[in-house]
């Protein structure tokens, strides 16, 4: 009888397949239940958040900050947001009417997802990209249409892989620069031609850039810095930026008319986002540089080494990363299959997440997360050349 469906069961809408279950949360699950499994699998900076962060956040709980914030954030974050922007990246945001702080940067992906795709809206998504943009389109009744990456000696974002697939039937496109799995990032220039097609077409631009503090080539590009607010959200977040994914807090900038929306709809979702992480970044921004410029720094080096270690393998090939902190790795000269990488590098001691997960393109690949301890990315990278050879 347990096993049988009741008739109220019966008569709910599956909201996914019962077989769907992303890979990340399977290693995950897998981390929990072998300790000498090596994690470079996880989306998270596995350094320590910054001291004085965390002093903070420890005064704001003992000075009674434990209870709820205004839906779009307290004016405090609000304003460091702003602030933040402006000596970051050189924008003018009003902290009133654009900022939206949420519960991590997917609430702010999803709120904008729910404002913006119905059924029958067509999603521009990067190929390779973050898996699971396709799931939500898909379960609000968009349809999918996917631009190219390009591979080189590093992955890189044409704009003219999306200037091709923009038109009148387009909804929304997402842009993740830089790029998750890839590190990929978009011009200055191929940003602006983009952009001012999108406007032409009446298409929201999604601009993710929550990886914005790790970019080794240049400066960070950001949707903020041209005239296109009116059809521009974009969603950041302090998780990868500080190593506090568990604060899950984020934030949306958007038209005012879009974040009110937004924020009616949060409203009913979550209320408001996690008030001791708002009152001690309030006061941390502002110096936070010191810290950003350390962490990048430890990135680099680290990324060097991965890339110079796994092109030294014979029939692995590692485009070096221009940004983020993941390396995206094409195996598939030693195992083209999906699967089956994922079991010799799992069977050799080691987590990664397989790179049909990201798209078409990911076939063959596995991502690499380097936001690590430098010993411990050594340690995975003699096992993984082990179990390649194995």
């Amino acid at each position: 009888m347990m096993n049988e469906k009741s008739k109220a069961l019966g008569r709910v809408t599956p909201m996914v397949q019962e077989s769907e279950s992303s890979p990340i949360r399977r290693m995950m699950k897998m981390m929990e239940e072998r300790s000498d499994l090596l994690n470079l699998s996880a989306g998270e900076a596995a350094f320590d958040a910054p001291d004085t962060l965390i002093e903070a956040a420890v005064s704001a709980m003992r000075e009674g900050r434990n209870r709820y914030t205004s839906t779009n954030g307290t004016p405090g974050i609000r304003n460091a947001v702003a602030s933040f922007l402006k000596a970051e990246m050189g924008v003018s945001v009003d902290p009133d009417e654009n900022v939206l702080m949420t519960v991590g940067g997917m609430e702010a992906i999803f709120l904008a997802f729910r404002l913006l795709v119905g059924a029958g809206d067509e999603v521009l998504l990067p190929d390779p990209g973050w898996g699971i943009l396709r799931p939500i389109t898909d379960r609000l009744g968009g349809t999918l249409r996917f631009y190219p990456l390009k591979k080189g000696d590093a992955w890189t974002i044409d704009p003219q892989a999306i200037l091709d697939n923009i038109s009148d039937t387009t909804k929304l496109v997402v842009i993740n620069t830089p790029s998750n799995p890839t590190g990929a990032t978009l011009s200055r220039e191929g940003y602006a031609a983009v952009l001012e097609k999108a406007r032409e077409h009446g298409v929201f631009v999604l601009s993710d850039e929550v990886y914005h503090n790790y970019v080794y080539e240049g400066g960070h590009v950001s949707a903020l810095q041209f005239d296109h607010l009116d059809h521009v959200i974009m969603v950041n977040s302090f998780s990868k930026t500080f190593a506090v994914t568990g604060w899950r807090l984020g934030y949306a900038v958007a038209h005012p008319w879009v974040i009110r929306q937004m924020s009616v709809f949060k409203e009913t979702i979550s209320l408001c986002s996690f008030s001791i992480g708002q009152w001690a970044l309030a006061g941390y921004l502002a110096g936070s540089r010191p810290y950003l410029d350390r962490v990048r720094e430890l990135c680099r080096g680290n990324m060097e080494r991965v890339v110079e270690r796994l092109n030294a393998i014979p029939g692995v090939r590692c485009p070096k990363p221009v940004g983020g902190f993941y390396a995206f790795a094409d195996f598939s000269g030693i195992e083209p299959s999906d699967e089956a990488l994922f079991r010799r590098f799992l069977d050799g001691g080691v987590a990664l997440v397989p790179g049909g997960f990201f798209g078409s393109q990911g076939a063959g690949h596995a991502r690499i997360m380097f936001a690590t301890d430098r010993a411990l990315i050594d340690r995975a990278l003699d096992r993984m050349e082990a179990a390649l050879a194995s």
